[in-house]
Formats: structure tokens, C-alpha cells, sequence
């Protein structure tokens, strides 16, 4: 019996993808098929700052007074964080009262305060958990005790499908037809996903 391939592209700029077919046939209901995935590409804005995890108290006058900075939502790097609070932490000399620098071997990040700034994590939402500090202040620069988790959490992108049937995700059975890790490359960068090995699930539904 012989295999026939058909080829699908799907561009969308939404979360979830709605798509409608016209076939030149209708599928065999007495036939079996399978999908696959070829190729994935996206954008990485992957939101790793909310509403719960936005906020910093920053004071430049050796704590004498302090100021709530709240980062709006959305994708961040440490250097994207940095920006932010510059101007608000302000710099002398071209180099900003307040700063993080990234310790890749160690994925930890260094707290960099300077002309007697203050940096105080022991806020509501704080931003303490992403950069790997514990929720108090600090008055020195420091090595922040915990790895960054910057990713927030969200380490891997499942591709759901509802037309297959066979996935799996941690023991249970869903509607996943290939997953990949998230952070391969920084955000804002685009990631292309080409499967070294593909793998064909079976369909399991038939839509009017």
C-alpha cells in the first residue's frame, strides 16, 4: 500500500490556532492517518514578569528614602531589567547606581550598588524569586544565594494538537504533538524548532 505525505503551513500571530481545510477529497473514513510536526518557529516573548512578581524598592541616599518600582508585565532579561530600574536607580559616570551582571557558570546574578544605593527585595510581588535573592534588603553588592530563575518557571513549550491521538505528557495521555525546551535562545530572538527525529501520531477525529 502506498504512503502519501500532504504538507501543511500554519501562520498565525494568535495563541490558539483555528484552522479550516478545503480538500480537493474527503478523507477515507475506513483509512487510518497520522501527523507529524515538521518545523515550528516563534518568537520568544514568553512573559516571565507579572503582576505577581514586578516590583522592587530602590533608594539612592543610603536608605534614607525609597522608592516602589513596579516593571510593567512581559519579557524580560536581566539586562531588559537593568534598563528599567536605570532610570530610576540613576548613574554616575556612565555606570548605574544599581545593576545586575550575570554570572553564567553559576547562573547567578550579581547585585552591583553603588554611591550608596540600596536595593530592598522584602516587598509584595517582588521581583526576589526571578534574579535568585532572598525577600530583604540589601546595602552592599552581593551574589545573589540562589540560581536565577529567570525562565520563571516556564521551561518547555508544549504543541498541543486536538486532531491526534497518543501523546503524552508526564504518564498522561494528551493531546501533545512535540514539545521543546524554552530559553534556547534570548527573548525577543525568534526559535526554530527542526525535529532530528520525527515522530507520527495517530488521528483520531473527523470533523464535518
Amino acid at each position: 500500500m502506498s504512503i502519501k505525505e500532504q504538507l501543511f503551513v500554519i501562520t498565525s500571530n494568535k495563541p490558539d490556532i483555528k484552522l479550516s481545510l478545503d480538500y480537493e477529497y474527503e478523507l477515507d473514513r475506513n483509512q487510518e492517518y497520522e501527523l507529524e510536526l515538521k518545523y515550528f518557529s516563534v518568537y520568544n516573548s514568553i512573559r516571565n514578569i507579572n503582576e505577581k512578581n514586578n516590583q522592587i524598592k530602590l533608594s539612592t541616599d543610603n536608605g534614607v528614602t525609597f522608592k516602589t518600582i513596579r516593571l510593567l508585565p512581559g519579557s524580560y532579561e536581566y539586562i531588559a531589567i537593568n534598563e528599567y530600574i536605570s532610570e530610576y536607580g540613576g548613574s554616575v559616570n556612565g555606570k548605574n547606581n544599581i545593576e545586575f551582571e550575570g554570572n553564567l557558570n553559576l547562573n547567578k546574578i550579581k547585585l552591583i550598588l553603588r554611591n550608596n544605593s540600596q536595593v530592598d527585595f522584602n516587598v509584595e510581588n517582588s521581583l526576589n524569586t526571578l534574579l535568585g535573592f532572598d525577600k530583604r534588603l540589601y546595602t552592599q553588592s552581593t551574589l545573589a544565594p540562589h540560581k536565577a530563575n529567570i525562565e520563571n518557571d516556564i521551561d518547555v513549550i508544549n504543541i498541543h494538537c486536538n486532531l491526534i491521538n497518543g501523546g503524552f505528557f508526564n504518564k498522561y495521555k494528551r493531546q501533545i504533538i512535540y514539545s521543546l525546551p524554552t530559553f534556547t535562545v534570548l527573548i525577543g530572538y525568534r526559535i526554530i524548532e527542526k525535529p532530528f527525529q520525527t515522530t507520527y501520531l495517530p488521528l483520531h477525529s473527523f470533523y464535518d
